[in-house]
């Protein structure tokens, strides 16, 4: 499972966001955006093309706070299919 926070991190490593701590639980993947309003479709596509888009099953794109502090982010939650 740490090939799949490594894959997101390198991914997002070229874009404008900056993430929190990527959290793996079986097949649910949870990555937090620091960014609030963050482009859902954006953040889909660069997860989609570092995991492979069969790979990214049930998005769901919110905006909630991050790592239980004051910062509001976007966070997109996925189950990865490997």
């Amino acid at each position: 499972m740490t090939d799949i926070v490594a894959a997101i991190r390198d991914a997002f490593e070229h874009t404008d966001y900056d993430l929190g701590d990527v959290a793996v639980n079986r097949q649910q993947v949870r990555v937090p955006v620091l960014q609030e309003g963050a482009d859902p479709d954006a953040l889909r596509a660069v997860i989609e093309e570092a995991l492979g888009a069969d790979a990214v099953v049930g998005v769901t794109v919110s905006t909630e706070t991050i790592d239980g502090e004051d910062t509001i982010g976007t966070v997109v939650s996925f189950q990865h299919r490997p």
